[in-house]
């Protein structure tokens, strides 16, 4: 069995590492139904635009610039569901939606995504009076979503693409339960003293104000080996045997860390990475000797703790945004990565904190987006 767990309390922990033969797979879970792809249509020369709540009415209308459809930004985000950032000061523009980023700024025909940079746009990003404008086409598909062009009515159809252009997408909010994660520890020996290093993986509601419905995945554990690994990890199915995806990861972290404080052998925020990645394989903790000692160790290139590894690279750290308010508070995060699916049609999504700080780490993990686009 693999030091991937379930259970809910340090004792049960203790127990799977003491049979463990770290061999097991994980249980099998199918990655879930794609759900209905977001929609957003515009007409040019009109300013009534159609998304998934129906008709609604534009400040400015969609227009025609070197022959490139432009769109107004603000209602392509909100009708694709994604995030949009304005900085007035710099006239950039920022989009996010399930991992995939898009950065632009106006009067610029640079383009910036998650899985290309300095991309020359067919027309320049415009701002008609105070509304930024954008290459319907252009922008739509670094954001995982077709542009259809109709003629002779002058309509454009914005469509995140779903099952049937081979995109996987799935959110897991961990309100229905686990949804199919397992989590783990590593970088610890393996004769440890299960009393001390307070190991536990669990879903619970997240420690919020008033929180009565919201859950989220806890890892904790006292790193007492100067090199504690905590993960969550999903297999996910489905995909095309052997073939190359663009993969691409949000989720939010929940921390109750400030920054610039001081610990045994780093600080409680700063020297505990936040590492994500995908691989093909299944992430195994194994045993292996260093020092004349043996470990438990994860067989995924992840590296050491403030140094990526091939597979899992550094998103962030426990640092949370207000050090000045109390509690737990959220951290989005991404991640992005091009690699092929298994022989099964298998890849594996895992999350995980690498700890210089010598003391007790806990977080919660929540929100998780993943979408895999097939390379064309």
């Amino acid at each position: 069995m693999s030091f991937l767990s379930k259970h809910r309390n340090r004792k049960s922990i203790a127990a799977l590492v003491a049979a463990a033969s770290l061999t097991a797979m994980l249980p099998t879970a199918a990655f879930g139904a794609v759900q209905a792809a977001p929609t957003v249509q515009f007409q040019i020369g009109s300013l009534t635009a159609v998304n998934d709540n129906g008709p609604f009415t534009l400040v400015n209308a969609p227009y025609i610039e070197q022959g490139v459809a432009m769109v107004p930004v603000r209602a392509l985000a909100d009708g694709l569901e994604a995030k949009l950032e304005w900085d007035p000061a710099e006239k950039s523009i920022k989009l996010e939606r399930s991992g995939l980023t898009v950065s632009l700024k106006a009067g610029d025909d640079s383009m910036v995504g998650t899985f290309v940079k300095n991309v020359k746009l067919p027309a320049k990003v415009a701002i008609v009076r105070g509304q930024a404008f954008v290459p319907a086409k252009s922008v739509a598909q670094l954001l995982g979503a077709g542009t259809t062009w109709e003629a002779k009515t002058k309509k454009v159809t914005i469509k995140i693409n779903g099952e049937e252009a081979g995109v996987v997408s799935e959110r897991f909010t961990f309100s229905p339960g686990e949804e199919g994660w397992q989590g783990g520890f590593a970088d610890l020996p393996v004769d440890y003293d299960p009393s001390i290093y307070e190991l536990l993986y669990a879903r619970e509601l997240l420690p919020l104000k008033d929180n009565g419905s919201n859950y989220g995945l806890k890892l904790n554990g006292m790193n007492r080996s100067d090199d504690l690994f905590m993960f969550a990890t999903r297999k996910i199915t489905g995909l095309k045997p052997n073939a190359t995806y663009d993969a691409a990861l949000a989720f939010t972290l929940y921390t109750d860390q400030a920054g610039d404080m001081m610990g045994v052998g780093g600080a409680p925020g700063e020297a505990v990475s936040i590492k994500a990645g995908f691989v093909s394989q299944e992430p195994k903790v194994v045993k292996e000797e260093e020092g004349g000692q043996v470990y438990y160790k994860v067989d995924v290139d992840k590296g050491n703790q403030s140094v990526e590894g091939a597979d899992m690279k550094i998103v962030g750290n426990m640092v949370k945004e207000d050090g000045g308010a109390e509690g737990f508070q959220p951290k989005p995060m991404s991640h992005a990565a091009t690699l092929k699916a298994n022989a099964a049609g298998e890849l594996f999504v895992i999350i995980g904190s690498d700890s210089g700080y010598e003391g007790l780490t806990t977080l919660y993990l929540d929100d998780v987006s993943v979408t895999l686009t097939p390379r064309t």
